[in-house]
């Protein structure tokens, strides 16, 4: 599904992101990268979608090397990524249903896009989107008539209106409480197993990690230093991932919001 081959990615400055990554991920997987903010966890997860130009190497997705894309190939392969951002991303003045369509924008026609005409097929497959993750009675609300979770559960669907083959989460509940980030990385989880769409997570709480994650990356200083089965992770594990002892900041806490 997507293969890292001896990537590297160094900065005009001179900084290196990333340092000779070289790892496969599998159809279907949840896998949660850890690490301290710095340790290249969104230098990783967006050279997928190449919001960033990793500077030497390979990265495949789907047997396509998506460094040599460019133009149009580049347009396909960010219409089959979902990518959901910490700050969520909605266009704050237009309605909830008009946010979750845009998902469909990658498939329109530019005159379609311009004059917003999307066909019946797209508008109940937005409102259906909106039904899974619970947010369908705010329907025609301004994104920003919202909360910071609602918001997040909104980008969610419009991710889903996009039929992703894959789904790359930015630190997605970095700024919600601990309920509410519960809730987001279950409606995360459900749609992983139920629609088998591969999901890659960044997170800095290794409590939600551990709970969340079939298989966990670890990086520091733009390396990866642990990639296993969450069931071969402990707190020690987090200690090496990080280089220090485990803090109460790097917990989450709190349980799901039913």
């Amino acid at each position: 599904m997507i293969e890292f081959q001896n990537l590297s990615l160094v900065y005009p400055n001179g900084t290196e992101g990333l340092k000779n990554i070289n790892v496969k991920i599998n159809e279907g997987e949840f896998v949660v990268i850890v690490g301290l903010s710095g340790a290249g966890k969104s230098t990783f997860i967006r050279s997928i979608n190449r919001l960033v130009t990793p500077t030497n190497g390979a990265l495949f997705v789907e047997d396509e090397d998506v460094l040599q894309l460019n133009g149009k190939g580049l347009r396909q392969l960010r219409t089959k990524i979902g990518m959901i951002f910490q700050s969520y991303n909605l266009v704050k003045r237009s309605t909830v249903i008009k946010n979750v369509i845009s998902g469909r924008l990658g498939y329109t026609g530019t005159l379609q896009s311009i004059l917003n005409i999307f066909s019946k097929e797209d508008k109940l497959l937005a409102y259906e989107n909106l039904k899974r993750v619970n947010i369908e009675e705010k329907l025609y609300n301004r994104a920003d008539e919202l909360s910071g979770g609602q918001q997040q559960r909104v980008s969610i669907a419009r991710v889903l209106t996009q039929k992703p083959k894959l789904i790359l989460a930015d630190e997605p509940v970095a700024s919600l409480d601990p309920p509410t980030s519960h809730q987001v990385m279950k409606y995360l989880k459900q749609i992983n197993v139920e629609d088998n769409i591969t999901t890659i997570v960044n997170l800095h709480f290794i409590d939600m990690a551990m709970e969340y994650a079939d298989r966990i990356i670890g990086m520091r200083a733009g390396e990866v230093v642990f990639d296993g089965p969450v069931s071969e992770v402990t707190e020690k594990t987090f200690e090496e991932i990080y280089g220090r002892s485990i803090r109460d900041e790097d917990r989450r806490g709190g349980v799901e919001d039913e």
